[in-house]
């Protein structure tokens, strides 16, 4: 991964606090941390799935 999940949750929370004036940067930055977020969760799916072949 290539952040932890504290960090997921991290980035979550800053972008939530974006003031009015940055909501349209806040909400493509959260754009892209679910982007992140989601191609973490399907490598680590994947690399255990990879594992129970293995086994």
């Amino acid at each position: 991964m290539r952040l932890s999940w504290p960090q997921h949750l991290q980035a979550s929370r800053t972008l939530e606090l974006a003031g009015e004036s940055q909501q349209g940067m806040a909400l493509a930055l959260m754009g892209m941390s679910l982007l992140i977020l989601a191609e973490d969760l399907l490598q680590s799916e994947q690399a255990a799935s990879d594992s129970k072949r293995q086994a």
